[in-house]
């Protein structure tokens, strides 16, 4: 079965400075910083933080799923578009078959945008009732409130 979810959530700061987060080489060394509650650690596996790019994240004790791995395969700078695939652990081995987080900043004027975080997954129809708690927008949303903050802080 596949699913989508999807939380939008207006942020007071231009498209252009969020999306230089998202799209950063270093946005995966940001990520323990920004929201250490939600993740142990963050490691490069392949790549530095570009297109192609690997990484293992390790969630605080009691996360499901604990830690996987996934790739960047989609960062468009027009679209301002960024998506990763779970490519080990976490859910797939659970019984998801296909996981992807993606984030796609939308201008909404000089000094205000949108971020659009999207969770796609595929779900083994035996394995639906296990997992589907644990399948949420909640992690991608905290993280787009904390970038919000982040970078309104900067501007400064």
């Amino acid at each position: 079965m596949k699913f989508e979810l999807v939380n939008e959530l207006e942020v007071p700061a231009s498209a252009n400075d969020v999306w230089a987060i998202y799209s950063s080489p270093d946005f995966p060394k940001l990520l323990t910083k920004l929201v250490p509650g939600i993740l142990e650690s963050v490691e490069y596996v392949e790549g530095d933080g570009h297109l192609g790019t690997v990484i293992h994240l390790v969630y605080v004790p009691g996360s499901v799923p604990l830690s996987y791995k996934e790739k960047f395969v989609t960062i468009d700078h027009e679209k301002r578009l960024k998506e990763a695939v779970h490519v080990e652990g976490g859910f797939l081995e659970m019984g998801v078959t296909f996981y992807m987080n993606s984030f796609e900043i939308i201008e909404k004027g000089s000094d205000c945008c949108i971020i659009r975080s999207m969770t796609k997954c595929e779900i083994e129809d035996k394995e639906i009732m296990n997992l589907i708690s644990h399948i949420s927008v909640a992690n991608v949303t905290v993280l787009a409130m904390t970038i919000s903050k982040y970078v309104q802080q900067h501007k400064k």
